[in-house]
């Protein structure tokens, strides 16, 4: 499996208990999804190689989620795993209703006025809190950010890989140089 078809959706801390369970960080906003995940792939952090591991159960546990493996039986085999990142195949993510994206859909986007103007590549995505912000910069390194409110973005075209947005009066004069 080519690592660039992979999506990490949380991070192995440690070894939990002796039923040989892995308290989890979740990567993901919505930690129910990894009981409808069957097989993740796992990565130490300082490997280079993946194993494919089948989940045998999950329940979430405080902000984390506890998963157990197949072939994993104990405390003692959960701790040789060690600690790392599992993933799952791009194509095996849930699709998202219309109009809502993953922020790896976002970044990368080439970002235009409603006027046609090129405004640069989305670089970053800041969580707020309230709203995410995205990053703009041009290729002469011109920097403006951009509230991902739906006053400002007007379409989200991924199969062009473009952004389209009505930017409020005096945005790009208050812009991040």
């Amino acid at each position: 499996m080519d690592s660039t078809e992979l999506i990490a959706v949380g991070e192995i801390i440690k070894a939990q208990g002796v039923r040989g369970e892995f308290k989890v960080l979740p990567l993901t906003d919505d930690r129910k999804r990894f009981g409808q995940i069957q097989r993740v792939y796992f990565k130490e952090r300082d490997g280079l190689s993946l194993r494919e591991l089948k989940i045998a159960g999950y329940r979430p546990f405080q902000s984390h989620v506890l998963l157990r493996f197949e072939g994993i039986p104990d405390l003692t085999a959960a701790e040789a795993l060690g600690r790392g990142f599992i993933y799952i195949p791009r194509s095996e993510r849930p699709k998202l209703p219309a109009g809502r994206y993953y922020l790896d859909e976002i970044q990368g986007l080439k970002v235009y006025t409603v006027a046609g103007e090129s405004l640069g590549t989305v670089r970053e995505i800041i969580e707020t809190g309230s709203n995410d912000v995205y990053w703009v910069e041009d290729k002469g390194g011109a920097q403006v950010l951009i509230p991902a409110l739906k006053s400002v973005i007007r379409e989200i075209n991924l199969a062009e890989g473009k952004m389209v947005v009505e930017l409020p009066p005096g945005l790009l004069e208050d812009g991040i140089e």
